[in-house]
């Protein structure tokens, strides 16, 4: 749903109502309490809805608030065509080593949800349907496939030589027309974001350094992991990143917990210094929650950087995402009780 409506959209249509209602809601492997911006406004629409289902291998803090939990199956328990591959040319075939009985694919829990509201028509009778439709263009069907296991498309080298780039010039455009046809500014330009020391010196006052959101870690994708044992004891704890300077005028050594504090609320996580960071700038990782401590939050609102981030507009004149990279905070160390 993201990549069709971005999720602050989605939250205002259901606490306003506007530009319609939304009453139900299905989630397929995500888990927006963490990965939405304004996590506790999440919170509030989420319990607004009158149906949530939400479908995951885990019980997340989103599945928790959910009506319904339906357990997904994994990669290794579904059948599909892999497209990951389209940019290297090829395509592949992930066949399923086993199949657990209660465990759907995403695939089939939507067509047979499908029957059920009578879309039959809309849809296909099978996962298998679905799958001879995806590779009707290569004349194979999905057992032909599973057996021969990928497709290599022809390599065909300076083509665009002969058909151009895939714009309305056949050029490269730094000039986007396709942006201009839709009413945006075709070129490149910068605008300045609405919470930056220049945009809001007076709030700089309160909150002097840049706030980054979405920092990664090598051990966890996004919120998923964190109940895995082997994972935490590589990274027991979220980190922020900080500028060895501007950590000494803070007090604050490598290591110590601290708080992270914004106009919507704050966060506690573990600095981690560097000087690879601009000494004005912090930069903190995403998707902290913590699946040994009690449910249903499970610690959402602890050290979840979505905490801090803002579901007001200006949002991305073109796509319509949120501001998650350039936040006014303070950062102040947690006294010990």
């Amino acid at each position: 749903m993201g990549s069709v409506v971005p999720p602050m959209h989605v939250v205002k249509a259901i606490l306003t109502g506007e530009p319609y209602p939304v009453k139900a809601m299905v989630v397929f492997g995500s888990n927006p309490l963490l990965t939405w911006p304004n996590s506790k406004l999440v919170k509030e629409a989420l319990l607004k809805l009158d149906f949530l289902v939400v479908v995951d291998l885990f019980m997340t803090p989103t599945a928790e608030l959910a009506d319904y939990v339906l357990p997904a199956a994994s990669w290794l328990e579904i059948d599909d065509v892999a497209f990951y591959f389209y940019r290297a040319g090829y395509v592949m075939a992930r066949r399923k080593a086993i199949e657990v009985e209660e465990c759907w694919s995403d695939h089939k829990i939507i067509i047979e949800l499908a029957k059920r509201l009578g879309l039959r028509q809309a849809f296909w009778d099978s996962v298998e349907e679905y799958l001879d439709y995806v590779l009707a263009p290569s004349g194979m069907k999905w057992k032909e496939f599973a057996e021969v296991g990928f497709l290599r498309a022809p390599l065909r080298y300076r083509k665009y030589e002969e058909e151009g780039f895939k714009t309305p010039s056949g050029k490269v455009e730094l000039h986007s027309s396709i942006l201009e046809s839709w009413g945006f500014d075709p070129l490149p330009s910068y605008v300045e974001p609405p919470e930056t020391p220049y945009s809001r010196p007076d709030l700089a006052e309160k909150y002097p350094l840049i706030l980054t959101t979405g920092a990664r870690s090598p051990y966890f994708f996004h919120s998923e992991y964190r109940q895995l044992s082997s994972l935490r004891e590589l990274q027991p704890d979220p980190q922020v990143e900080i500028h060895p300077e501007t950590a000494a005028a803070l007090g604050i050594k490598d290591g110590d917990w601290v708080w992270i504090e914004a106009p919507r609320g704050r966060i506690k996580q573990r600095a981690k210094l560097t000087r690879g960071i601009h000494p004005k700038v912090v930069s903190a990782q995403h998707g902290w929650w913590f699946p040994e401590e009690p449910g249903p939050e499970h610690g959402c609102f602890k050290s979840n950087v979505n905490v801090l981030t803002s579901s007001d507009p200006p949002f991305d004149p073109c796509v319509g995402a949120s501001i998650l990279n350039s936040l006014l905070c303070r950062v102040y160390k947690v006294k010990e009780e």
